[in-house]
């Protein structure tokens, strides 16, 4: 276990929206840079890595897939983007995996979608990279209007424009009827991908 709620706490205590809860006792996180290892301050989002003697030595009998999530200092990498608060709160926000690179920058897709989703106007929305010959990859939204609204692409882009740095604001806008979920509700960005590789963008 990564973090615990602080709702599980022996004393009353008040818990962020959003908030995973703190890092359990007896284990060390560090939110890294996933391109360049560097750790991050407070409030700055990377890889989320803990350490600890209840962390898993690795897979059985599989050294590779072992090297791969821990390294030689014992830091086993989840593959989840994520921040520390000023409270020592932990956040999680994607995965490392969804990362948007946009000329070097990164973009959590689930961020951005949380901001168009947020807009009375919409009622779904799914964030993916387009690739770019300049920049590498674009952040691209398809979009599902509320019922009987009518919003523009340009106000679906100025609405996240106004909120963000340059690198995250959204480039273009898809409108779609439905928008591909796992039965868990996960959004399968893959097959949103392969729409725009086939220029199926309804």
């Amino acid at each position: 276990m990564l973090s615990m709620c602080m709702s599980f706490a022996k004393e009353p205590t008040s818990v962020k929206p959003g908030s995973c809860g703190s890092v359990v006792r007896n284990a060390q996180m560090k939110i890294v840079d996933p391109e360049t290892g560097v750790s991050l301050p407070y409030n700055k989002p990377g890889e989320i890595c803990i350490r600890g003697d209840q962390i898993m030595k690795g897979y059985l009998n599989d050294p590779e897939s072992t090297t791969a999530i821990i390294d030689k200092d014992g830091w086993l990498h989840t593959g989840d983007i994520g921040y520390v608060d000023d409270d020592n709160e932990v956040f999680i926000i994607d995965r490392v995996k969804e990362i948007i690179k946009y000329k070097g920058f990164q973009v959590p897709p689930a961020e951005v979608e949380g901001m168009l989703i947020s807009h009375p106007l919409i009622h779904d929305a799914a964030v993916v990279p387009e690739p770019d010959e300049v920049a590498g990859e674009i952040p691209v939204a398809f979009v599902i209007k509320a019922p009987g609204a009518e919003i523009s692409e340009d106000e679906n882009k100025k609405y996240i424009s106004d909120q963000v740095v340059f690198y995250k604001r959204v480039v273009k806008v898809y409108f779609t009827d439905a928008i591909p979920k796992s039965g868990s509700g996960k959004i399968l960005r893959r097959e949103l991908r392969d729409r725009l590789a086939a220029k199926n963008l309804q």
